[in-house]
């Protein structure tokens, strides 16, 4: 563990010294409707179809395709088109009874790991609800008519928590098809239960969907204004820890925390997805998995493994300039890819066997840095992420004997463009991500590595609700 306290002082030192993408509050935005005015129902839905094409023409020396030039969630083919996301939701506020508690419904219909992955072996996937929340908004602002002077506010149910910054905004202000390698492997939770090899094949594979960073519990948090240009908030909640959609199973909660700073420039106040600001922040989310480490095919006491992630990280957004930047790590449960790390035709994600590292001593770090130049105002930018996972550098030398050595780095750099035609609800988003994977100190993996495909991805985003 002496890895991840050593890694503390440098997460703080970029916290400090960089800034993600469209600026707003986004854990009060997406909890919490506007003080004033707010509807009692407002429908709302978007979708997200795209088209991705990977690089698959190096093979691995077995001849085999590896997984990482596939596409997921399917995981059977290296390009095509994809409805990537397409969701239907409800929010408002309870007018008609009480204006100070808010609701949120969201339900996916599209083909990705929320969908795929709660029916791996299913070949045509169900409508998955993905958040259900209420909140309670009585002590919002110290229970006075001045919404910015402190006092805290309450969100239970199934929602969307504040960890990675580039999971908690709201699909709209995405600026990236693909999150950065450290989110989507390590804090994007896939459940996993025993490693492929175990007594009972039961156990192996993903156990349901993936989790979108999202929880079931309860989340207090507030908003206030420190000055008239800065803004300070502020959440702490507790979660099952075991995705969406079904119980807690194993007596334990996640506890979740964040903390942020942000500079307002035009001055304190609510604002919009493109709200011109910078903001620091950090936050952590620290809980227990059940995992069958002994592949005896029973979970007992002993199956018990911490699962902690940390990260600190700024985001500076005034046209015509944006830059974010952020570092992640954590130890335990950390995701280890599939075995084998291949998927050949006539194969799918039900085929897959998803792997993880249970030790507390396991560890992993990664890191972005993102640029945009906006050509033309809420209209068109050019943009840039070079993102870097260090995945297992530090690990329990016991767990991985006679199994090689488990170090990979992931490095990409995302090369694209952004086009609206309305700066809220229609986008497209085009990139080239150059993509590179090392096993620094294992000869057999290094050669799987080199054989990763660069990606050309193209997605159009339309939002749709009662307005047009």
């Amino acid at each position: 563990m002496n890895g991840i306290h050593a890694r503390t002082a440098l997460a703080t030192a970029l916290a400090l010294a960089t800034v993600p993408a469209s600026a707003a509050n986004w854990l009060v935005l997406n909890s919490a409707e506007a003080p004033e005015g707010a509807p009692t129902m407002s429908v709302f839905g978007f979708i997200q179809p795209t088209y991705r094409d990977i690089d698959d023409s190096d093979k691995a020396p077995n001849g085999q395709r590896p997984i990482f030039n596939t596409l997921s969630p399917d995981r059977s083919s290296s390009s095509g088109f994809n409805l990537s996301q397409a969701r239907v939701g409800v929010r408002g506020a309870l007018n008609n009874t009480d204006k100070n508690i808010h609701y949120f419904f969201l339900t996916e219909w599209g083909n990705n790991g929320i969908t795929r992955l709660a029916d791996p072996e299913g070949g045509s996937p169900g409508p998955q609800l993905t958040d259900a929340s209420m909140t309670f908004r009585h002590l919002a602002g110290g229970g006075s008519d001045d919404i910015w002077e402190p006092g805290v506010s309450l969100r239970i149910g199934q929602f969307q928590w504040p960890l990675v910054d580039e999971g908690l905004r709201a699909i709209p202000a995405y600026d990236y098809i693909s999150f950065s390698e450290v989110s989507r492997q390590q804090v994007l939770e896939r459940y996993v239960r025993q490693n492929p090899g175990g007594n009972d094949e039961s156990l192996t594979g993903f156990d349901g969907a993936i989790s979108s960073y999202r929880d079931i519990g309860a989340m207090a948090f507030d908003e206030f204004r420190i000055t008239d240009h800065w803004e300070g908030t502020w959440a702490a909640g507790l979660g099952n820890g075991n995705g969406i959609n079904r119980s807690d199973n194993d007596d334990n909660r996640d506890l979740y925390l964040r903390a942020q700073a942000a500079y307002v420039f035009d001055g304190v106040h609510r604002g919009s997805p493109r709200r011109e600001d910078v903001k620091f922040f950090a936050w952590s989310q620290q809980g227990d998995r059940v995992f069958d480490a002994g592949g005896d095919g029973t979970i007992d006491d002993g199956d018990e493994f911490e699962r902690n992630r940390y990260g600190l990280g700024f985001h500076y957004y005034r046209q015509p300039w944006r830059f974010s930047g952020e570092y992640v790590f954590g130890n335990g449960m950390v995701y280890n890819g599939t075995n084998p790390p291949f998927t050949n035709p006539g194969q799918d994600i039900g085929d897959v066997t998803p792997q993880m590292a249970p030790g507390k001593d396991n560890e992993f770090d990664g890191w972005y840095l993102d640029a945009a130049w906006f050509i033309q105002p809420n209209k068109l930018a050019l943009q840039a992420r070079y993102d870097v996972l260090n995945r297992l550098n530090e690990f329990d030398a016991d767990e991985f004997a006679n199994k090689g050595h488990p170090e990979r780095t992931f490095s990409t750099l995302t090369l694209g463009l952004q086009y609206w035609n309305h700066p809220i609800k229609s986008q497209w988003t085009l990139s080239y991500r150059i993509r590179d994977l090392e096993a620094p100190h294992n000869a057999a993996a290094n050669k799987v590595g080199r054989t990763m495909g660069n990606e050309i991805l193209l997605q159009y985003f339309h939002l749709f609700n009662a307005g047009g």
